[in-house]
């Protein structure tokens, strides 16, 4: 026979028992997730994000299902239209985060241009040189982050590249800047693998808007929101108008889309995306053109002085293969002396520009990299550099 606390003790668990198992059953995820993010501490959520420099981000999981039979939205937010999974009573899910990343240039696919592995929607060089060819199909891969495994929330603080040798060849300061995306897998008690949109959803080559993206930047005027850039693919002949940008969407961009994005963000939403002409006709010009060698002394300071925000537009000199008057357009970033030294108030080879054009993305590198080119200065009304 039983003893009295033996009896009660069995009692107590055949009771709990349907209890238990009426929890686990009363829990289903029914469809596909999706991430929504904000800024930690804040209430709006948002499928993309914009940032600067130093916001925590927390990124959530959000899961349609049936929690006792009612539909309902399974995630940690908080949010009166969120029901939290855990909080419910519900069982163990396992949650796989994975970074979303663009490959910079073509590597498993052919390119369009022969010999040339860049990303591109027209011809590159040549007498057809600019000449429209289709939207080029860009590459993308993913990274796990164990770190969020089996989180329903993700917090994350920069966008720094899987590709370690693509943040190291940056200045410090900006590696872990630019943009970046994410995408979760959530496993139910049913065993089946839902996805939240991720490196497949890319139609016709191009990262679908429904993949999360969250960018940080360095600041608010031009040069600031250029570094929210990093990470993003140079794709020549970038195209798509206003919102619907390559480079409005951080899906790609060539040397003068990557400026109007930046004007654009900085306050001049007035400006349209164009080209390295375009930027010529409708910004303001500061010089006549002028000559920069590579290797050639800084001009006079009563040419020009240097300041930071400041657009050049390019000619590369003796060079056949650019037809156009102007064949691209950087941002002046630092004004350095003869050998990188402290700034000397004159514009030079050594001068630090915000430029892309190859399979790094955005980067900084002395103008005097650009070998032997004529210089137009310009500046966009009512914009801080």
């Amino acid at each position: 026979m039983l003893s009295p606390s033996t009896s009660l003790a069995l009692l107590a668990v055949l009771l709990a028992a349907p209890r238990l198992a009426h929890a686990a059953a009363r829990c289903e995820l029914t469809g596909p997730p999706a991430l929504l993010g904000r800024v930690a501490g804040s209430d709006g959520l948002a499928g993309e994000l914009d940032v600067r420099r130093g916001d925590a981000i927390d990124v959530h999981l959000v899961a349609p299902g049936r929690l006792d039979g009612k539909p309902v939205l399974f995630s940690d937010t908080g949010a009166a239209r969120h029901v939290s999974w855990s909080g419910s009573g519900c069982p163990e899910v396992q949650v796989r985060w994975r970074r979303v990343e663009p490959r910079m240039q073509h590597v498993a696919t052919p390119a369009p241009n022969a010999a040339i592995a860049i990303y591109a929607n027209a011809v590159v060089f040549g007498p057809s040189h600019g000449t429209w060819l289709g939207y080029d199909r860009l590459e993308y891969f993913e990274t796990a982050l164990p770190a969020g495994d089996d989180r329903w929330t993700f917090t994350v603080r920069d966008a720094r590249p899987g590709d370690a040798a693509l943040a190291d060849a940056r200045l410090p300061e900006y590696r872990d800047l630019g943009t970046m995306r994410l995408a979760a897998t959530v496993t139910g008690p049913d065993a089946v693998a839902r996805a939240t949109p991720d490196a497949d959803d890319a139609p016709r080559g191009q990262i679908g808007d429904d993949v999360f993206r969250y960018s940080v930047r360095s600041g608010d005027g031009l040069f600031g929101w250029l570094t929210s850039y990093f990470n993003v693919p140079y794709v020549f002949g970038s195209a798509g108008v206003g919102a619907r940008s390559q480079a409005e969407r951080r899906v790609g961009a060539d040397c003068a889309d990557l400026i109007v994005a930046g004007l654009r963000r900085a306050g001049r939403r007035d400006l349209a995306y164009s080209s390295v002409g375009g930027l010529v006709r409708s910004l303001q010009r500061l010089t006549a053109p002028l000559e920069v060698r590579a290797r050639g002394e800084a001009l006079e300071a009563a040419t020009y002085v240097p300041r930071p925000g400041d657009i050049l537009a390019l000619d590369y000199i003796g060079s056949a293969e650019l037809p156009r008057p102007w064949d691209h357009i950087v941002v002046l970033a630092v004004d350095r002396g003869p050998g990188g030294g402290a700034a000397d108030g004159r514009l030079g080879p050594d001068d630090l520009v915000a430029d892309i054009g190859d399979a790094h993305g955005l980067k900084f590198a002395p103008l005097g990299a650009q070998g032997d080119v004529r210089v137009l200065v310009l500046r966009a009304r009512g914009i801080d550099g």
